[in-house]
C-alpha cells in the first residue's frame, strides 16, 4: 500500500482517537504563553492567518527576539514572527505581510499602539469635559449596551441641538431688547 502510486486513500478509520482535545495552556501558565494566545494576526490573507492560528493553537509559534528586515524597504521594523513585509509596505501595496502576495480584497491592518493610546485619551477627555447631565446620560447609554463612541455621539448630538435652540432664543431676546432701545430713542 505504501508503494502504490496514484489514489492511495486510506480505507479504514484512524486506529487511535484522542480522548480529549489539545489545550496549549493546560500545564503552561507563563506570561509568554498568555501573550502568544492573545496575539491578533492582522495584515494577513485568510490562508496565512489560519496557518498562524494553527501554530499558536498547537504551541508551534515562536516569537521574534529581535526585529526583522522587511523584504520591500529593507528596514528593521518587523516585530512579529513569520512576517516578511512590514505593515507600512503591506498597507501601501495591499500585500499580505506573511506571504508577500498582493490581495484583491483589502486586508485589515493593525492600528499602531501610539495612535490607539492617543485616541483613548482623547475619548476620555471628551467624556471628562461633558456636563454632569450629559455624563450621566453617557454612562446610562453605555450600560444599555451602546458602544462608547455611539453613546458620546448621541449625547453630543442632543447637546448641540439644545445649544442651537438656546442660541436662537438668546438672539431673539437680544433682538427684542434692541428694538425696545430704538423705540425709546424715537420719543
Amino acid at each position: 500500500m505504501s508503494c502504490q502510486r496514484g489514489s492511495n486513500g486510506r480505507t479504514r478509520k484512524q486506529k487511535y482517537q484522542n480522548a480529549t482535545t489539545f489545550k496549549n495552556n493546560l500545564y503552561d501558565t507563563s506570561q509568554m504563553t498568555k501573550k502568544i494566545n492573545n496575539l491578533e494576526h492582522k495584515g494577513l490573507c485568510e490562508r496565512c492567518k489560519n496557518v498562524l492560528e494553527w501554530k499558536v493553537h498547537f504551541r508551534k509559534y515562536k516569537p521574534l527576539t529581535q526585529p526583522k528586515k522587511c523584504t520591500r524597504c529593507s528596514q528593521k521594523n518587523i516585530l512579529r514572527a513569520y512576517y516578511v513585509v512590514c505593515d507600512d509596505c503591506g498597507a501601501k501595496e495591499n500585500l499580505c505581510c506573511k506571504c508577500g502576495l498582493s490581495q484583491d480584497t483589502p486586508i485589515e491592518r493593525p492600528v499602531p499602539a501610539v495612535e490607539e493610546e492617543r485616541e483613548q485619551t482623547e475619548f476620555e477627555l471628551d467624556v471628562k469635559f461633558l456636563r454632569e447631565r450629559q455624563r450621566r446620560k453617557f454612562y446610562r447609554l453605555m450600560k444599555q449596551g451602546m458602544s462608547g463612541e455611539e453613546a458620546l455621539a448621541a449625547v453630543t448630538e442632543n447637546s448641540t441641538k439644545n445649544a442651537d435652540e438656546e442660541n436662537l432664543s438668546d438672539e431673539n431676546d437680544d433682538e427684542d431688547f434692541t428694538d425696545d432701545d430704538d423705540e425709546d430713542e424715537d420719543f
